[in-house]
């Protein structure tokens, strides 16, 4: 037999499945892609913390927000390992350095050298948070957009055209 529901209860708005939602809207922060970042990132171990075996560079971010990163590293790490990290912006004199922990990471699929490792920022301090704001706010502008696809139009050739007239023999 089924249980009837009162009026009040039917009423009341219900919370969203987590099934139903599209997962940008899952994130807490957008992400957003910051040019010309490097970061280094290490485990967090006792010998790493006085310098020794700081091994596991990054090669580059490839998205980054208040809550964490998608950085391109060159080993494999597992999940739930706590890490620091320590991204620079050399264009703009800035770093942020704070802990974080790999959630996930996987082998690349088109370079057998690469892994993805997503990181979760922990303890990230507020100043540190308020930059990374800025940041996006910067790299997702009207103004950057233009600037930087102006600056893509105007970069050199990488090789020049070969004349179709030259003789080559």
């Amino acid at each position: 037999m089924a249980e009837s529901q009162t009026p009040d209860e039917s009423a009341k708005p219900q919370p969203p499945s987590t099934a139903k939602l599209k997962k940008s809207e899952l994130r807490r922060h957008v992400r957003f892609v910051p040019e010309r970042a490097s970061a280094r990132l290490y485990e967090k171990k006792f010998l790493t913390t006085i310098g020794i075996g700081r091994d596991k560079e990054s090669r580059h971010i490839v998205n980054l927000s208040e809550s964490g990163a998608l950085i391109i590293l060159s080993s494999k790490l597992t999940s739930g390992t706590k890490v620091q990290v320590r991204i620079e912006m050399e264009q703009y004199k800035d770093v942020i350095e704070t802990e974080g922990e790999i959630r996930w990471c996987y082998q690349s699929a088109r370079n057998k050298e690469e892994f993805y490792a997503g990181i979760q920022f922990h303890n990230l301090s507020r100043s540190a948070a308020m930059r990374i704001a800025k940041m996006r706010d910067w790299f997702t502008s009207p103004e950057y957009k233009l600037k930087s696809s102006t600056r893509r139009r105007m970069a050199p050739l990488e090789q020049e055209p070969k004349d179709p007239f030259e003789y080559e023999g």
